[in-house]
């Protein structure tokens, strides 16, 4: 069920500094939302049918030339826990499509289906779009873990349920996601005398959210048309076991419109997980990562592309440990999306920040919505407005009887941003 809802956002306009401290005289002014909701999650009893699901997170999504959005979710089982946590509850990879900008959702496909040949169970999990905007075509990237199995994977990168490794795969259309080419393994580096770090990879999943394609390398212009996908991994001193295992992001990059894709290094520390990145003028890359411990933001910056990265830069937003999102929505604009919370830092009230000094700060939040919110993707649409995808509460939908639920939709905002001038 899809609705279409005209709402007003209260805006306060806090500007955030280096020291923390926000104004005492908040500003208020309004905007115009739409509302649509992809995907609503049954819940219930713990669920093991192929055709059933309990509960859709994990939004990725991308926006190709002619305006049409591709949305994308894990599809998962048993009673919607992350991968390798319910057991015989395989997790599938799906997408909803919309070429109205968001009022309406085209029916949902599998793209990548849990339940494999020989009785086979996989949890296929991250799903993390690029869109080349010069050659046209979608990149998808995504994780394979097996359904069941330790916190951290077990070194390797088989393909054979049985192994218990993670593997990253990738699919790309031509056809604004009306088909998708066969599967094909990225092979990263995880022994190491080949890693950045010197540590064992024991996994390198993508995302989640989207990636970017290089547009202002000045200074070195054959990195331009780079396409650039958030990724993290774990390492470890030895191969097995679940000691000094680390977690830091790095980037997939191609250089020859997705043909080949390489490995950058990792971030130097602190420890942090989901990432986002976003292209500067300068040419430089901003990362920014779910935090490990604390209450800020982790973000490095890159200036070869990618590569190698710089030490951990200062935030000034406070923000519970949450995959959010990181856009430029136009030449002097650069937006963050986050829960705010509500009476303390936790999942509550996804937030819309701006930055008009290339990333330096960022103020005058946009408050979307009241209640239950959690990880987000945005994207600038077709028509200039703003796509936010959302995991919200069931509340979004007006038929449902799970009312106030966590994780009980992924929610579609679109923002008219004209308002935001």
């Amino acid at each position: 069920m899809f609705i279409s809802l005209l709402v007003i956002v209260t805006t306060t306009l806090l500007a955030c500094d280096k020291t923390h401290q926000l104004p005492t005289t908040p500003v208020f002014t309004s905007r115009v939302l739409t509302q649509s909701t992809p995907f609503v999650s049954p819940k219930g009893e713990y669920v093991t049918r192929q055709e059933h699901y309990h509960t859709f997170r994990i939004p990725g999504m991308t926006v190709t030339q002619n305006g049409t959005i591709l949305a994308f979710a894990e599809g998962r089982r048993g009673f919607g826990n992350d991968p390798r946590r319910d057991r015989a509850a395989p997790i599938d990879l799906v997408m909803r499509k919309s070429i109205d900008n968001g009022q309406t959702w085209q029916p949902m496909v599998v793209l990548e289906s849990g339940f494999h040949s020989a009785g086979n169970l996989f949890d296929f999990a991250d799903p993390t779009p690029v869109y080349d905007q010069i050659t046209g075509v979608v990149f998808l990237f995504y994780g394979q873990w097996p359904d069941v199995g330790p916190t951290t994977p077990i070194h390797g990168q088989s393909t054979d349920a049985k192994a218990g490794n993670q593997v990253v795969w990738v699919r790309s259309s031509s056809d604004n996601g009306e088909t998708w080419s066969n599967r094909r393994q990225i092979i990263y580096p995880d022994e190491p005398h080949e890693t950045s770090d010197g540590l064992y990879w024991r996994h390198a999943e993508p995302g989640p959210g989207s990636g970017i394609q290089l547009q202002w390398q000045n200074l070195n212009e054959q990195l331009n048309g780079r396409l650039v996908v958030p990724a993290k991994r774990s390492g470890s001193i030895t191969p097995d076991g679940e000691s000094n295992v680390t977690q830091l992001p790095f980037v997939y990059y191609s250089d020859d419109h997705g043909k080949n894709w390489r490995i950058g290094n990792v971030t130097p520390g602190p420890e942090a997980d989901e990432d986002e990145v976003v292209e500067l003028k300068d040419g430089r890359i901003l990362l920014d990562a779910r935090q490990n411990k604390g209450s800020f933001r982790r973000r490095h910056l890159s200036s070869d592309g990618g590569i190698t990265w710089g030490p951990d830069r200062s935030d000034s937003i406070s923000i519970t440990p949450v995959d959010t999102s990181l856009i430029r929505y136009d030449d002097n604009r650069i937006l963050f999306s986050g829960p705010r919370g509500e009476n303390g830092l936790n999942r509550n009230s996804i937030t819309i920040w701006t930055s008009y000094d290339e990333g330096e700060t960022f103020r005058d939040p946009i408050k979307l919505n009241d209640g239950f919110a959690a990880y987000s993707v945005m994207q600038r649409l077709a028509d200039g407005s703003l796509g936010i995808l959302v995991e919200t509460s069931s509340d979004t939908d007006e038929g449902s009887d799970l009312k106030d639920d966590s994780y009980g939709a992924i929610t579609f905002y679109r923002l008219d941003m004209s308002e935001a001038e």
